[in-house]
């Protein structure tokens, strides 16, 4: 998969001054309606314990089948191993992007493998890895930007409805749309949560290593709690805590980011006319801002992005996991796919976490050499969109009919949600339409 962390800052180096006007509408619209998404996924999760997938699957079993197809079309292609390789290769000098990327695979097995419980290990990891990054970023912001970027990007947002005639449409429609997270990665939140043992999610159980840690009981089916004055203040706490979660961190500090990501590109790649494409937009930029700041300012900026790129390959492997775990897990204990899933019934969630994650680490590594078919990329890009297309109407159904009634969405979060559906069914058909011209 194409690292869309490089699709959204080359589309700020082609056309930031000209067309900033959809680049604010992605970072005002596109990173908000994730946090509304993000949220309800939260609050389903902070409810009952249980998953989206869990949750949706009953009310539409059909869809079990699409969400492995779409978690494994989206996610299967390790194209953040081969920008950590590309970017690793500048910083030490030597060896090739195939050396690092596959080091960099290894080490996310050897953290998964470390702790007793997984989500804690990413948890902790990140909590080191994301700050040092973030301030990094911010340094080398105030070393390169100058007041008259911010009048550029401000002209260009001004500039609403006009399109400069060479624009990629779909990689301009894939940077805006997926500001944030993004496909499946959203719904992977409801997992984070009862891993970290939120609200019901306390009850429901978490995955442990079988190796260093004791394990225990996963649920497959959710739980209630009454509804009563003392429950009521603890669920006041526990949305107080998912609002900091993703209105601080993931909107506010993800929006700082990709602002800031993409006006760095355009400030240092711009003045010397340079459009790298794709692995070499970190490599060029590191090496121009080298020339300014020397051998500490090239290191530096190669630093913050492989800090970047590790993080979020992390992510996506364990959000990977997670995923195709439950729903495999769930499925073959209930429902009507038991006997499709029967195979793996008496193998419980903590194996198959790690089975898969070693599996895909194996999987990832064997691909990295070959090239990604470009059907594959088209594939991945649409259904990156059309998977949020379907799950948007999923959320707000079973939010808004199977909670009880005081911790339900509120009606601007019904709006924000639905605005979304109507934001992505536009972006998915104009993709669509982009790839077949």
């Amino acid at each position: 998969m194409k690292s869309k962390n490089y699709q959204k800052p080359r589309v700020g180096i082609r056309h930031w001054g000209s067309a900033s006007w959809l680049w604010g509408l992605r970072s005002a619209q596109g990173i908000t309606i994730q946090f509304f998404i993000n949220r309800e996924v939260g609050r389903l999760a902070i409810a009952t314990g249980e998953s989206f997938f869990t949750a949706a699957s009953r009310k539409l079993p059909g869809l079990v089948l699409f969400w492995l197809v779409s978690a494994a079309l989206l996610y299967i292609w390790p194209g953040w191993a081969t920008a950590i390789g590309t970017t690793l290769t500048e910083f030490f000098g030597f060896g090739n992007y195939l050396l690092w990327a596959w080091l960099s695979l290894g080490l996310v097995l050897v953290f998964t493998f470390t702790g007793k419980i997984a989500y804690r290990v990413l948890e902790r990891t990140l909590k080191i890895i994301v700050p040092i990054f973030f301030v990094l970023l911010v340094a080398i912001s105030f070393q390169t930007l100058k007041w008259g970027h911010i009048v550029s990007a401000i002209q260009g947002i001004i500039n609403i409805g006009w399109l400069p005639e060479n624009i990629d449409l779909a990689v301009f429609i894939g940077a805006t749309v997926f500001a944030g997270a993004g496909g499946l990665l959203n719904l992977c939140v409801s997992l984070w949560y009862r891993d970290k043992g939120i609200g019901m999610g306390y009850y429901a159980g978490h995955i442990t290593n079988p190796i260093t840690g004791k394990t225990q009981a996963v649920s497959t089916t959710g739980y209630t709690f009454v509804i009563n004055k003392d429950n009521m203040a603890r669920w006041r706490q526990w949305m107080k805590f998912l609002l900091i979660d993703q209105g601080v961190i993931f909107w506010f500090l993800g929006t700082i980011t990709l602002i800031l990501l993409s006006l760095n590109a355009y400030a240092i790649l711009t003045p010397k006319g340079l459009v790298p494409e794709g692995l070499q937009i970190a490599v060029v930029q590191a090496h121009i801002f080298g020339e300014y700041w020397g051998v500490a300012g090239y290191k530096l900026f190669l630093a913050m992005a492989f800090l970047m790129l590790f993080s979020v390959m992390w992510t996506v492997i364990d959000a990977f996991t997670r995923i195709v775990t439950d729903i495999i897990y769930v499925n073959s204990r209930q429902g009507p796919h038991a006997k499709r899933f029967g195979v793996f019934k008496n193998i419980s969630a903590h194996r198959l976490y790690y089975g898969l994650i070693t599996g895909f680490v194996l999987i990832s590594a064997l691909l990295i050499p070959l090239k990604q078919p470009l059907i594959f990329l088209t594939i991945s890009s649409v259904l990156g969109a059309v998977v949020m297309v379907i799950y948007i109407p999923i959320l707000i159904y079973v939010n808004n009919t199977q909670l009880p009634k005081p911790i339900r969405p509120g009606l601007i979060t019904n709006i924000m949600l639905t605005s979304g559906f109507l934001f992505y069914a536009l972006f998915t058909t104009l993709l669509i339409i982009a790839q077949f011209k």
